[in-house]
């Protein structure tokens, strides 16, 4: 997209004149219109999503305390034809589809809303008076945890299959997000039952890596195929699913310490060949928590470490900055050097409707 500024400094360089400008600011203006951005509108329309759901929030926790799922049956419904209502009205005008969009999206959070008052009215999700540990058994706290995971995988169920069924009748990326959560859930919820209602830490760490994985997967096979981006969700979820995942092993040996950091170097790679920065962040991260372990766990005591990781660390941005002068180069000979048939199936080299930022 090209900025003001961009147009000025033409302007300043008398490449255009300023009827080009302003033929140019009309163009972006028409193209760009409902593009998602930061600037001062598109954070108002997240900021003040973000409170609606506060306020909505509080609204049904207050219902359910006094007059339990059946006020979640009434509240949720409504609010939801409410936002679907403003949302319409939003779309149909130009620019305005973001905030038409995050209307939508608000809209599909009241589907877990509505399944959990229809399930806690039926009584069907069971509901404890005290804490878990208060239960006189181990086999009725079993029991207790697989009725409140098979009620998590029905409401978690119903989102997935909502949010999808949602996406061809109004395509907004943020959408996904919905989904994309209600399906981690359903299946870590799946997973707990499969192991007998409560998972251990490896468990759910192991689960949480491989369903952000499958998430991430979606996302490549979407990936510059449809006009909206809705891989930039897919990607950004599932990767931060499979970093919390990959990094909340507690019991790491060093061996699997530079396992660790090795994956960290493939999402480098990876950033690279899907040009997605989600990559590279979470590869970065994943090298500074490594750096992080042995200068504090296997040389604590060490002096020499600190001038070593000086080193890296100056090595770091040497390689930075070399890069960003050779970014083209470098990039097309990673690329380069991949098999033809590797090379077809990178989502760079689709054909498609997409228009999309980096």
């Amino acid at each position: 997209m090209i900025s003001e500024r961009d147009i000025r400094e033409l302007l300043d360089a008398g490449l255009i004149d300023e009827a080009a400008a302003e033929s140019i600011r009309a163009y972006t203006n028409q193209r760009y219109a409902d593009r998602p951005r930061f600037d001062i509108t598109h954070v108002a329309y997240y900021f003040g999503t973000l409170i609606v759901a506060l306020a909505f929030t509080w609204l049904i926790f207050e219902g359910y305390d006094r007059y339990g799922g059946g006020a979640l049956m009434m509240i949720g419904p409504a609010y939801a034809v409410l936002l679907v209502l403003g949302g319409n009205w939003l779309w149909s005008r130009p620019g305005l589809k973001q905030a038409g969009g995050l209307l939508f999206t608000l809209a599909l959070c009241m589907v877990p809303v509505v399944v959990y008052g229809f399930e806690e009215f039926m009584g069907w999700y069971p509901v404890l008076a005290g804490s878990l540990d208060e239960v006189p058994s181990e086999a009725e706290r079993m029991q207790f945890m697989r009725q409140v995971n098979w009620g998590n995988i029905w409401i978690a169920l119903a989102t997935v299959v909502v949010g999808i069924a949602a996406m061809p009748l109004r395509r907004f990326a943020f959408m996904v997000v919905v989904p994309i959560i209600a399906f981690h859930q359903l299946w870590l919820a799946i997973m707990t039952v499969m192991v007998g209602g409560r998972a251990s830490e490896w468990d759910m760490t192991t689960h949480l890596m491989l369903s952000g994985l499958f998430v991430v997967m979606v996302g490549y096979l979407v990936d510059r195929r449809t006009r909206e981006d809705f891989a930039f969700w897919l990607y950004g979820i599932g990767v931060a699913h499979f970093w919390i995942g990959m990094t909340g092993f507690s019991d790491k040996d060093e061996l699997a310490w530079a396992a660790y950091a090795l994956v960290g170097l493939l999402l480098v790679v990876v950033s690279l060949l899907l040009q997605r920065r989600v990559f590279m962040v979470a590869g970065a991260l994943t090298i500074f928590v490594y750096l992080g372990h042995l200068g504090f766990e296997t040389f604590e005591d060490s002096l020499l470490f600190p001038f070593v990781l000086s080193f890296v660390g100056l090595a770091i941005i040497a390689v930075a900055v070399w890069y960003q002068k050779h970014k083209q180069r470098v990039e097309a000979a990673v690329i380069g050097a991949l098999p033809e048939a590797v090379k077809k199936r990178l989502p760079s080299a689709r054909q498609g409707p997409a228009d999309l930022e980096g």
